[in-house]
């Protein structure tokens, strides 16, 4: 009929960037399903465990670490200072600058985090097998070396 739109629309064959995209989106959102149960987010688990690695970093080390646009990495720090699950202190080089570090309550918490992270994992590992998975992490770690 004249005036209708089509309902559907032919993809082209799905390359690279498209496959790392949406496999990239899929991952987030299990994930971040998985972590919204006990109160987190994807965004949250990746600056807590990056905090609980380390001595603490500064907003300009999490944004280049995470590759998180500044105002995201603010309102997540800002959501892990008001659970208690990390805290700010002034960087002893630089008081001009602020280091936040990982609480005792925010490790605790990542503990729990990391299992459910690694549930989605193993559910990932038994769909598409082990061997897959770890060549897959593989792949996908020479490809961000290789662009450092």
């Amino acid at each position: 009929m004249p005036g209708r739109e089509v309902d559907t629309v032919v993809a082209p064959r799905a390359d690279l960037v498209e496959l790392l995209t949406a496999t990239s989106r899929r991952v987030s959102r299990l994930v971040g399903q998985a972590l919204a149960e006990d109160g987190g987010t994807l965004d949250g688990y990746r600056v807590l465990r990056l905090l609980a690695a380390g001595p603490g970093r500064t907003m300009g080390q999490l944004v280049a670490t995470l590759h998180l646009p500044g105002p995201t990495a603010t309102r997540v720090v800002d959501g892990l200072v008001d659970a208690a699950l990390a805290y700010r202190l002034p960087d002893p080089a630089d008081r001009r600058r602020v280091v936040v570090h990982a609480s005792a309550l925010g490790r605790t918490r990542l503990a729990r985090w990391e299992g459910l992270v690694a549930a989605q994992q193993a559910a990932l590992a038994r769909s598409l097998g082990e061997h897959r998975v770890t060549s897959l992490v593989t792949a996908l770690r020479e490809l961000v070396d290789a662009q450092d």
